[in-house]
């Protein structure tokens, strides 16, 4: 039930069919309670791994025009955090380092998260580098939290990130403030999701599935900043987060797109 005073501004993509980009981050943060303001850098009829798609395309003026819109309106006046993910081109990128620039200077208590969704290991860099180095450049130094898998850290770090360690000093090497790393291989065969700030970290490891659905990384990302804003410790939020991510991905294991089903029942 969304009862809070609270809300977050969410821009990535959207699609149709499935729960991948704001399309899952959207659900997950609202099932902590939290509101969500979204504006789309793209809307896709599905996930391009189910098919070809249907784009509509959002240029960085029409983007831009959004976010002044939204601000100038004051429906920003209670929002606690920014989100960004998904972007298609460098200029999206630079306008949303503007906008954040300007929410922060409006407000010194909201969060930015940033999940720099470039790659995987799967297919490597999958943006055109520029956009992943404007990413690197412009908003990772306005990051309070980024939300990098295995890959993307490797890539933001230019480090080695084979292990939990490694992910701990690949983090602490980079300009934002708390790293949620996720898909960091970790003891027996399992993978570590790992909160890694200046002064200590926090590992959760969850077993290796064979195969997952799209959209595990948004969900996430999504989950962690809603419970960020409604638990009372980064530790709580976690715990949140993490239960919820794997009742989902064990609902989804053997299905096409993740099942969210259980969000409804929060």
């Amino acid at each position: 039930m969304i009862n809070s005073n609270k809300s977050v501004l969410v821009v990535s993509s959207q699609v149709s069919y499935g729960h991948v980009g704001s399309s899952a981050v959207v659900p997950a943060v609202q099932s902590t309670g939290v509101k969500v303001i979204q504006i789309p850098t793209v809307i896709l009829s599905n996930h391009p791994g189910h098919g070809k798609a249907v784009t509509i395309e959002i240029d960085e003026a029409t983007l831009s025009r959004f976010l002044q819109t939204i601000n100038q309106s004051g429906w920003l006046l209670d929002c606690k955090a920014v989100m960004t993910g998904y972007f298609r081109s460098s200029k999206q990128v630079e306008v949303l380092a503007r906008t954040i620039s300007l929410l922060k200077d409006q407000n010194k208590n909201i969060t930015y998260l940033c999940d720099p969704v470039i790659g995987d290991d799967h297919t490597g860099l999958y943006v055109d580098e520029a956009i992943a180095l404007a990413i690197k450049d412009q908003l990772l130094p306005l990051a309070d939290i980024i939300t990098p898998n295995r890959f993307e850290l490797a890539w933001l770090s230019r480090l080695d990130v084979e292990n939990v360690a490694d992910a701990e000093y690949a983090a602490r090497c980079l300009t934002s403030k708390a790293v949620l790393a996720s898909s960091i291989p970790a003891s027996d065969g399992k993978i570590g999701t790992a909160y890694i700030d200046a002064d200590d970290s926090l590992v959760v490891e969850t077993r290796k599935r064979p195969s997952m659905p799209h959209g595990t990384g948004d969900l996430l990302s999504g989950l962690f900043i809603g419970n960020k804003l409604t638990c009372a410790s980064i530790d709580d939020a976690m715990v949140k987060t993490m239960q919820t991510l794997e009742n989902i991905m064990d609902d989804s294991a053997t299905r096409r797109v993740l099942d969210f089903s259980r969000l409804a029942d929060r």
